[in-house]
């Protein structure tokens, strides 16, 4: 039965209810005496709330306002009761569950289903059809000829993968320079230029007669246009320059062909694990010169992007020996000059350097030079390694510990600051008693 509990006959009802106490059961003694009461009652609620032709004119009326209410509830939201279906036969396999089926069979399934209607999303184009994009221009302005490629276009993708991995890198004995300035210094060092990247005609403009005097020197050389989103994503740089090339590493022995009166000296890198640093002390070391650079097992790659920036050309000047193990150090010294060389190591540990019992000296106080020096620089967080104390010991009163005295609370000094401190002192020595060998001489 329909009860509006609004209506002020229903809620007449309640009171009365309420007054009357229909629901409250008296004790057990006094039931049978109140049963004709409670008879009496109860009719009394039912006549009350029996429907009147009042009661039935307020149900239909709010009825038929639910119904107004739903009708325009449904035009409004017509649209949310719509889902979304989808398109073909491998979205309907993806969205539906299927239990108790291995992966394998889902695959299959997924595989053999046909679409109901075409997919909207554009087929993968083929390495062919992306290097097809690309197309040969012939810049009368700046007289070259170049090869415009689309955006991510694979042959910038493989060269560059080639490039930036280093075991792919030593094998094709390659290296990425970056930069106007770096890109000069490489070519007026006569190395051979593979590959020009730019993204923006102007910086190509801006080494217009290099590029052209080393086409003539490598025909074979290539030119690419790239957009200068590729040139972002494959740079090292926060803002890229703009213009990116590959070199073939040079070779040792051509390098030590171009020295001119090089320094006896001899720098042996130990635990240098920052590219800046090691840049830093390759440029150094090529503006003394020095005869060579030894790089320990351990340290970071000296033909890394960072390590090149920093050496600011001096790669293309100094000899540099990667990867040496300390067993073969004593084979990399001329051997004319082998037994009278003099080793030293800079160290600012002073505890260290009681505890190795080793011979200590300040870096400004040297008083005897060798034919050849060795000089062993460590790290600013490790330090010199075990091995190079080692091999220290195995050349005797010829070997000592070079020290900078520093300010207390100075933790140490910069590696390549120190060296270059330590290498002029030496390079001052070594100048000095070369002149009182030739004064002596000509007496």
């Amino acid at each position: 039965m329909f009860v509006n509990f609004r209506s002020p006959l229903a809620l007449y009802c309640k009171v009365l209810l309420n007054k009357v106490s229909v629901f409250k059961l008296p004790p057990l003694s006094n039931r049978l005496a109140n049963k004709t009461k409670a008879r009496y009652t109860y009719e009394l609620a039912r006549q009350l709330c029996s429907h009147s032709s009042k009661e039935s004119l307020y149900e239909k009326r709010y009825k038929h306002e639910e119904d107004e209410a739903m009708k325009i509830e449904s035009s409004l939201f017509e649209q949310s009761s719509i889902k979304y279906e989808p398109v073909d036969a491998q979205e309907v396999l993806m969205k539906s569950k299927i239990p108790n089926l291995p992966k394998q069979y889902k695959r299959e399934l997924i595989k053999t289903a046909q679409p109901t209607t075409p997919s909207l999303v554009s087929p993968k184009k083929t390495r062919e059809e992306r290097e097809s994009k690309s197309r040969i221009i012939k810049d009368t302005e700046l007289g070259l000829e170049y090869l415009k490629l689309d955006l991510n276009d694979p042959r910038l993708t493989t060269l560059m993968i080639t490039a930036r991995s280093k075991k792919r890198r030593d094998k094709q004995c390659q290296i990425v320079v970056e930069g106007r300035r770096l890109i000069l210094d490489a070519l007026v060092c006569g190395l051979k230029l593979n590959t020009i990247l730019f993204s923006q005609k102007d910086q190509l403009a801006d080494i217009k007669q290099e590029v052209v005097e080393a086409l003539k020197r490598f025909p074979q050389m290539k030119i690419y246009k790239v957009p200068h989103h590729d040139m972002k994503k494959w740079s090292t740089l926060t803002t890229p320059p703009g213009v990116m090339t590959l070199f073939e590493r040079p070779s040792q022995n051509y390098i030590a062909n171009q020295l001119t009166a090089p320094l006896p000296l001899t720098v042996v890198c130990d635990n240098i694990r920052e590219p800046n640093n090691l840049g830093s002390i390759i440029r150094t070391c090529a503006a003394l010169p020095c005869f060579q650079i030894i790089v320990t097992k351990g340290c970071c790659d000296p033909w890394e992007s960072k390590a090149l920036r920093g050496g600011c050309g001096g790669h293309f000047r100094v000899p540099i020996r990667d990867n040496i193990d300390w067993q073969e150090l004593s084979m990399l010294i001329p051997p004319e000059v082998a037994h009278d060389c003099c080793v030293f190591i800079a160290e600012s540990n002073m505890d260290k350097l009681k505890s190795k019992e080793s011979n200590v000296t300040e870096y400004c106080s040297i008083e005897k030079t060798g034919s050849h020096n060795l000089v062993i620089i460590g790290g600013e967080t490790h330090g010199v390694s075990e091995a190079a104390y080692r091999f220290l010991s195995m050349v005797g009163p010829r070997g000592s510990c070079l020290n900078i005295p520093i300010a207390e609370g100075c933790d140490s000094l910069n590696v390549a600051s120190a060296l270059t401190l330590i290498l002029f002192e030496l390079r001052k020595s070594i100048l000095k008693a070369d002149e009182e060998t030739f004064l002596s001489s000509k007496s």
